[in-house]
């Protein structure tokens, strides 16, 4: 399992499903994403372990995200803060991020993504093809950011590229995104279905290009650079908007509406940018490097 790659000299269990048993067992630390049953966290004065949250996202979604109302429903936010000042550490993937959750808890540590550069979990196995395939994977959280894309692939040549869409599930959303990013499937093109975690980066060998467009919103500002960092294992260049997460990276950078036309048919500027990117994140997301500072957060 991908987490005990960061902790291979610590006795690590990766679960979604925590008992009492778990505690009686020994545990010195719990760590997990976002929020967990309070009555998990009540065991801690029983069993003196420590508690980490990791926040990947903010806690205030756009009104247009597709979660939007259930978080208002359920008071995500005000349960998420509740587990920041409860946490004896926090991590986060960058310093936007942090500064929104110090208020909440000054111990709180800027963990980047990153990569391993190990074939079994992170292939690198690449097809070849006839046309150039344009890229992209994620879920329905997307579609405003798809949209940004509806135009220009409209302009597109219809004999050179190809339009590769990975995450598909059977949903209406999902539904209207192959539309937009197909050109209501006039583009030649391929869908691959969602897949676990372990196995949903052998999409990548279906890539020639990855786009990544996102809406310039407060919440998008506070994710993580993911997206690119995958394509820069796989050797991959990447035309992004040009917001956060996506800045100071040697990335295409589409300011305007235009720009994503210009760069998909600039086949030469993108495999300089593909080397370059590729560089830049072994030097600047080394996963070891990293990873060390991760397990820091347990032993300090």
């Amino acid at each position: 399992m991908l987490p005990l790659l960061w902790m291979r000299e610590t006795d690590v269990r990766v679960t979604n499903s925590v008992t009492e048993e778990d505690f009686e067992k020994g545990c010195d630390a719990i760590y997990y994403n976002r929020t967990i049953g309070e009555n998990i966290l009540k065991l801690q004065s029983k069993y003196r372990f420590k508690i980490v949250v990791d926040v990947d996202d903010y806690w205030h979604l756009d009104p247009h995200h597709v979660s939007y109302q259930h978080h208002i429903d359920i008071n995500f936010p005000e349960q998420q803060l509740g587990h920041l000042q409860i946490a004896d550490a926090v991590t986060t993937t960058h310093e936007r991020l942090a500064d929104k959750i110090y208020p909440y808890n000054k111990n709180v540590h800027v963990i980047p993504n990153a990569i391993p550069n190990d074939p079994q979990y992170f292939p690198v196995e690449r097809t070849v093809a006839n046309m150039r395939r344009i890229f992209w994977q994620g879920s329905i959280t997307h579609e405003r950011d798809i949209q940004l894309l509806a135009g220009p692939i409209k302009r597109l040549d219809q004999h050179k590229f190809f339009m590769t869409l990975a995450g598909f599930t059977d949903h209406p959303v999902w539904h209207r995104m192959v539309s937009m990013y197909t050109n209501s499937l006039r583009m030649k093109g391929q869908i691959i279905k969602g897949a676990p975690v372990t196995e949903y980066y052998k999409a990548y060998r279906h890539a020639d290009v990855c786009v990544c467009p996102l809406l310039d919103t407060p919440f998008n500002n506070m994710k993580s650079n993911l997206k690119v960092l995958e394509a820069a294992h796989a050797g991959l260049p990447v035309i992004a908007s040009h917001v956060h997460p996506y800045l100071d990276m040697p990335l295409l950078y589409v300011k305007k509406q235009t720009d994503w036309f210009k760069w998909l048919n600039d086949i030469p500027a993108q495999e300089e940018m593909a080397g370059k990117l590729a560089d830049f994140c072994r030097e600047h997301y080394d996963y070891q490097t990293i990873s060390e500072k991760r397990r820091k957060v347990f032993y300090d």
